[in-house]
């Protein structure tokens, strides 16, 4: 009980006169009759109110009946984490009785978070607690109608788990879903089916299409950027974060929402300050809102296709037609996890082979056990995970040592829980299944000899590949596609300049900058990403004191 009053104080705090002074002198007055809409779900760029006189209650109507969340009364102030991302309201709000209300718009409101410490936290500590009890009163948001172990579902909840949007899926299977179906007029060929704010319907969609069904795509202003970063993983969400901090206008472009590789983690723990660990999309939520806060923007879902140089200026052209230009550029967009080298085994990616481990995945396999193969720190956390959260799990590792690639803490951990089974100098042969995917069938890398392995899934943690193939051809990677950097860019014969050497993590490109896992020759930890992305920053800052 004392954790969910402490929540609620977080959550719906009252401003103190002078706090509200702060944002009187910033707002406009605005006033509304009894019942009068002070902003709907699905509008986009919401002001702050902070109630003068009078009531506002904040309403959901993503249901079939409506429900009052809260009212918020004297010195109290609405809003949540959509003030600072810029996407569309989730919920409505109405006057009760006549009311008057200080308007902050949004620019302000940005003002406010960047200039007065104390308010901000105030500000951004509620915002972000009653998004959480928001989801727990059992919102349902966009509603998402599809079957377990489709695809095509798996790919849109991931995309609405790693951009915080807050859904509901529902269950085709089930009576309830298909009773839900019907009445929406759902035929089985539209699945999955999405409905979004306002009754937009969105069968099978892409993950464009969503964005746009959702409100979240938006047009880029043509003035040049000082930063441009590709790629939101833990490198991007750093390089934002200072960039911003320290006064450079700065964009963030990733192809499908902050986290990168380590927002798929189910836990990370060896990053210093957070003893008790926390999971990848919490510390991505969090340098998201970080960088928010200092004033970066960020664009998602947009795929770089192609970079030029006009001049001093690097264009980067869209998937969607759109052009940005950057004074520097930093590409942080990370590696991926290699495919199985086995026949027809795409024909189970998404729907029982997975490359990453988050809820929405573990959920496909709750009932059943889960295979995980790598021997890496990711594979390690993911069989931790998928053994709280299914049957049990098995960690398949190609060597006989565990600790060649995996942190010590977690090895002993794995070796001594009950639900794990490690099988040392094995490699994945087949996969087994015909409707869903039932077991795999192993070889023995040693002796040669196959054995069967029942799960109804495999997680795959192997041989990272850098997301390098859209660079432009004067920026050096190495034999395996990594991008080259520093003192090797120095010794690159694609190095233009005489007067100086290249920043410890520029390309070979002039102001062209890597930094994470894409770049040659790192560590693949949290911590080093996030140290490339705040070098990246230094290098440029020297580079603009240069133009």
């Amino acid at each position: 009980m004392a954790n969910v009053e402490e929540e609620r104080y977080v959550a719906f705090p009252r401003l103190t006169e002078a706090e509200v002074a702060h944002l009187a002198d910033l707002a406009e007055l605005c006033t509304f009759e009894d019942g009068e809409s002070v902003f709907q779900a699905g509008e986009r760029g919401v002001s702050l109110y902070v109630v003068e006189s009078g009531l506002i209650a904040i309403v959901d109507e993503s249901a079939e009946e409506s429900k009052t969340v809260v009212v918020h009364g004297p010195g109290e102030f609405t809003g949540d984490v959509s003030l600072l991302t810029d996407r569309p309201a989730v919920i409505s709000a109405y006057a009760r009785g006549a009311t008057r209300a200080y308007c902050v718009g949004p620019a302000e409101l940005r003002r406010v978070i960047q200039e007065i410490p104390d308010l901000s936290d105030k500000l951004l500590d509620a915002f972000q607690a009653r998004r959480v009890l928001l989801e727990r009163s059992g919102f349902v948001g966009v509603r998402v109608f599809g079957r377990l172990g489709d695809p095509d579902l798996t790919v849109i909840r991931e995309f609405f788990d790693k951009n915080k949007v807050p859904h509901t899926w529902v269950d085709v299977e089930a009576t309830d879903g298909r009773t839900a179906m019907e009445a929406l007029g759902v035929a089985v060929d539209q699945l999955p089916f999405v409905s979004c704010n306002r009754g937009t319907r969105s069968p099978r969609p892409t993950v464009t299409r969503l964005a746009e069904c959702l409100g979240l795509k938006r047009r880029i202003r043509t003035e040049p950027f000082d930063l441009v970063i590709v790629g939101a993983g833990p490198a991007g969400l750093a390089a934002a974060v200072y960039g911003a901090s320290e006064g450079l206008s700065t964009i963030l472009l990733d192809r499908f929402g902050p986290g990168g590789q380590a927002g798929t983690s189910s836990r990370i723990e060896n990053y210093m300050g957070f003893p008790a660990g926390l999971a990848g999309s919490e510390l991505a939520n969090r340098g998201y809102l970080q960088a928010l806060k200092f004033g970066a923007e960020l664009v998602a879902p947009v795929e770089v296709r192609s970079m030029t140089r006009d001049g001093r200026m690097h264009l980067l052209e869209l998937d969607d037609g759109q052009v940005v230009s950057g004074r520097t550029v930093l590409i942080a967009t990370g590696a991926s996890y290699q495919r199985l080298p086995i026949d027809g085994c795409e024909r189970w990616d998404g729907g029982g082979i997975f490359y990453s481990c988050t809820s929405v995945h573990a959920r496909s396999c709750r009932e059943g056990r889960a295979a995980v193969v790598g021997g890496g720190n990711s594979a390690g956390q993911a069989a931790m995970y998928l053994a709280d959260h299914t049957a049990g799990a098995t960690l398949l590792l190609r060597g006989g040592d565990i600790r060649k690639s995996m942190s010590d803490y977690l090895a002993r951990r794995i070796e001594r829980h009950e639900k794990i089974e490690v099988l040392r100098h094995v490699e994945v042969d087949a996969i087994e299944g015909e409707s869903s995917l039932r077991g795999v069938r192993l070889r023995d890398v040693r002796e040669g000899g196959v054995r069967n392995l029942d799960c109804t899934a495999v997680f795959v943690f192997i041989g990272a590949q850098p997301r390098t193939e859209w660079l432009p051809p004067d920026i050096a990677v190495d034999s395996k596609g990594f991008i080259i950097t520093g003192a090797d860019a120095a010794q690159s014969a694609k190095w233009p300049l005489k007067d100086r050497e290249p920043c410890v993590v520029e390309t070979t490109s002039p102001g062209v900058f890597a930094a994470g896992d894409v770049r040659s020759n790192t560590t693949k930890r949290v911590a080093f990403a996030v140290g490339d992305g705040a070098l990246a920053v230094t290098c440029a800052h020297r580079v603009l004191s240069d133009l």
